[in-house]
């Protein structure tokens, strides 16, 4: 299928589909790379296939467009395992995984898989790590990539109950999975973490305090780490993140909560933004933007003449972060879910998804612009589908979902948006933003049953994404020509 918008061509292949991947498959797969004509995943699933031996395993697989299976290794021993980082390097895949089913145990295990005959590596999954603990106490892994996937970054923070204390050990490997750098130092609170391309792990986390919200950034190399702490004066700060690390500057976007809020109400009353300069030290940038009256009114789907007296929204969280050129790209959107009890005495759960907020940030950590686009989806049981795509092409960024298809035709917010339930037949849509803000709307598909469960940008730029219609699941490729 081709279409035509704003002087591009996109050109849309789809797969035929299929079975070949089942619901759960689709909804576990790890993108790692292309290899040819093939797509190579990371994915696991209980009831899939036959040709999946140990179905319950995580695996390494190449399908073709159809999704069906060519080759395939299965990852022994790792049904109890959760994925931590993952990548794909010329024609070998490298996997960093998590088993912590045992209370007195955590243990990480490092996986390479030489593509090209599908074997594992030294014929063995290697134990990087592997720490005693007590029943009691807690434990937290993060895990990160370089954006040249040259380094994998893991860390580990153990929260002993008993002791009052905590232990933090991060470790780097390079792209050959040797270890470049272990060390034990206490991160303090975390939030998120990132690795730079030059092998560092920075971590961020900020605790409220009287007077503002404390924040800790670690920057930790292999020479050396250090620890850098400030207090800004604001609100509450919600789900702040690393988002970017370039040119040895530190991108961090969020959320913030008004003090005036009741913090039960989990109210969010605007974006926030901060840029952290490596060399000097220093918060270049703190930037908080207040939520618009057209903002609002796009999160809890009203019309947007509607005047709203307070401008904040329950529930807002972040939905997806955009690597860009000039910086990065923000999209949040309320979501709730309604969980009731029927008749018979069985519970069922109603999961909502409404309205949808971009807002892009320069290298500086400045609003470039801010965008509002219309939402109102629902799923029962779950949120698995309720699901976006962000994704950058050349300056633009563009956002692909699944919506009603009686939503107008072009990009128009004005009215209000009728729910619309995931499975029904809907139109699969592209929503691209230019760099001075400039909206418009694609239709890539018209019509279809098909819901968007998961996207991944390829190396030169173009789109893979899998959906899924009930049992069935198919591969959609998308490319932009400019």
């Amino acid at each position: 299928m081709w279409s035509v918008s704003t002087g591009q061509i996109i050109t849309v292949s789809k797969g035929n589909p299929g079975k070949e991947m089942d619901e759960e498959a689709v909804k576990n797969a790890w993108y790692l790379g292309q290899r040819g004509e093939h797509e190579c995943w990371l994915t696991r699933t209980e009831d899939g296939p036959k040709s999946f031996v140990r179905r319950d395993d995580w695996q390494v697989v190449e399908v073709d467009r159809n999704l069906v299976v060519r080759s395939r290794l299965e990852l022994p021993m790792s049904r109890l395992c959760e994925v931590v980082v993952a990548r794909k390097i010329d024609d070998r895949a490298d996997v960093i995984l998590v088993d912590s089913s045992d209370s007195r145990g955590l243990t990480l295990m490092g996986v390479q898989v030489d593509l090209d005959s599908m074997r594992l590596r030294n014929h063995k999954i290697d134990t990087l790590a592997h720490y005693d603990i007590d029943p009691k106490d807690r434990s937290y892994v993060w895990g990160a990539s370089s954006s040249s996937s040259d380094y994998m970054g893991v860390l580990v923070v153990l929260q002993k109950t008993k002791a009052q204390q905590y232990a933090a050990e991060a470790v780097v490997y390079d792209s050959e999975m040797e270890e470049f750098w272990r060390r034990e130092y206490a991160v303090g609170s975390t939030s998120s973490m990132g690795v730079s391309d030059a092998g560092e792990m920075v971590t961020l986390g900020y605790d409220g305090e009287d007077d503002g919200v404390r924040f800790t950034i670690n920057v930790l190399g292999r020479k050396s780490s250090d620890s850098y702490g400030m207090t800004m004066e604001c609100d509450r700060i919600r789900y702040m993140q690393i988002v970017d690390i370039r040119n040895r500057k530190v991108q961090c976007a969020g959320l913030f909560s008004p003090l005036t809020s009741d913090p039960k109400e989990k109210m969010i009353g605007g974006t926030v933004s901060m840029m952290f300069d490596m060399d000097s030290t220093t918060v270049t940038r703190f930037l908080v933007r207040p939520f618009q009256n057209e903002d609002v009114n796009i999160l809890v789907n009203k019309k947007t003449k509607k005047v709203q007296h307070d401008q904040e929204a329950p529930m807002v969280t972040p939905l997806a972060f955009a690597r860009m050129p000039y910086g990065i790209v923000m999209a949040v959107g309320h979501r709730h879910v309604l969980r009731y009890k029927n008749a018979n005495g069985t519970r069922e759960s109603s999961y909502y998804a409404q309205g949808i907020h971009l807002e892009a940030f320069d290298e500086t950590g400045n609003i470039m612009w801010s965008r509002n686009i219309r939402r109102n989806d629902m799923q029962k049981d779950s949120d698995e589908k309720l699901y976006i795509a962000l994704f950058s092409s050349g300056d633009d960024v563009c956002l692909v979902k699944s919506e009603n298809r009686k939503y107008p035709s072009g990009y128009d917010i004005a009215k209000e948006a009728k729910e619309f339930e995931l499975g029904d037949k809907c139109n699969l849509v592209m929503y691209k933003v230019s760099v001075d803000g400039e909206v418009s709307k694609t239709i890539l598909e018209q019509r279809t049953k098909h819901s968007l469960v998961s996207a991944a940008k390829r190396g030169e730029g173009n789109v893979v994404m899998l959906t899924l219609d009930g049992a069935k699941s198919r591969m959609v490729d998308m490319k932009i020509e400019q």
